[in-house]
């Protein structure tokens, strides 16, 4: 049996041409600034949270036990629930501390808007920017980075395997300052309040959930999940008031 070894360097007979494709924000993938004034845009905060969604009360996504914006803090997953806000701010104290990780470390003193979103996206699930990929193919990114290859980066970012979808969005921003469509954070508040009361109508929540299910619901709303004893109810307006 003959193995078959996918290449793990980009060359002119890969590299995906992103001339090709309609940039949306010139300005924020061309023009260059020092690393030390850039920080994170707000579209790629949006699409992290977006994509991570929010859940008032614990539950399993991904077989790991979350809270939030996939908080994973016992002190919270077995607390009273996170409202939308308190999970935000959790959220964006974490996701800062790691992006003053990423700076104290990138290899580069100047990035446009999208290089800088686009490696710190790829570093804040990956926890480095130097490479792409798996076992099966992995792609040193050192180089290309030195050189600023940004094209070579993006395609070794597309065509890597791993996380396939996050990388595409991840060159997408680095090439085209394509971000994906907005989602206002009341919106990602109404889904996740949606899924709770499914959830919690179909009774497949345990005690701890369901408490804290109750809990976020009553605090985002000032309704009253259905089912629920009047002792219970009057404890949550106590609390909540």
């Amino acid at each position: 049996m003959v193995d078959f070894i996918l290449p793990n360097s980009i060359s002119s007979r890969n590299l995906i041409d992103y001339t090709l494709f309609q940039t949306l924000d010139a300005s924020a993938v061309n023009d260059q600034k020092p690393l030390s004034e850039l920080e994170a845009s707000s579209k790629l905060i949006n699409l992290k949270i977006r994509s991570t969604g929010w859940t008032g009360y614990k539950k399993v996504v991904d077989k790991q036990t979350v809270i939030g914006y996939a908080y994973k803090e016992d002190s919270q997953l077995n607390g009273i629930g996170l409202t939308e806000d308190n999970a935000y701010n959790l959220w964006i104290e974490e996701f800062k501390d790691r992006e003053r990780r990423f700076k104290n470390t990138f290899l580069l003193n100047t990035l446009s808007q999208t290089q800088y979103d686009a490696m710190l996206s790829m570093y804040l699930q990956t926890n480095t920017f130097n490479e792409v990929g798996s076992n099966i193919r992995m792609f040193d990114l050192k180089e290309y980075i030195d050189n600023r290859q940004w094209g070579y980066i993006a395609t070794a970012m597309t065509i890597c395997g791993l996380n396939r979808l996050d990388r595409q969005a991840d060159a997408k921003i680095l090439m085209l300052g394509d971000y994906g469509t907005n989602k206002d954070r009341s919106l990602i508040k109404e889904q996740g309040l949606q899924v709770l009361y499914k959830e919690h109508s179909a009774g497949t929540l345990d005690q701890l959930q369901t408490d804290q299910a109750e809990y976020v619901y009553y605090a985002e709303t000032k309704r009253f999940l259905p089912n629920m004893n009047e002792s219970r109810k009057r404890l949550l307006a106590k609390q909540l008031s």
